[in-house]
């Protein structure tokens, strides 16, 4: 697991992009926790921290060509995306988010 920042650093709401080995993450924080997934959309590598816009019932659009996924498992729930949205495990440890790649 490798940390990214303060829990209090992300409100509620809130998405925030981290550089971690190599690797763009989104991380996303709603009332039930944090989320964390690739920065980029499996359709066409738009940038979700620019153009993920946060919908009802815990699910991201890709604003670039509309795909949307689910939060919890990372799949299509519409638009024209065919691979799911690669998601990470998220931990918070004594105040610290930490992600495993």
């Amino acid at each position: 697991m490798v940390k990214l920042c303060k829990v209090d650093e992300i409100k509620v709401g809130e998405k925030k992009r981290f550089k971690v080995e190599g690797k763009e993450v989104l991380v996303i924080r709603l009332k039930d926790g944090f989320y964390a997934m690739d920065n980029r959309c499996p359709h066409a590598g738009c940038r979700l921290s620019f153009y993920g816009e946060l919908r009802e019932g815990k699910k991201i659009m890709c604003t670039c060509h509309g795909s949307v996924f689910d939060l919890n498992d990372g799949k299509v729930v519409e638009g024209p995306a065919q691979a799911p949205l690669r998601l990470y495990s998220v931990k918070v440890v004594n105040g610290e988010l930490h992600v495993e790649l």
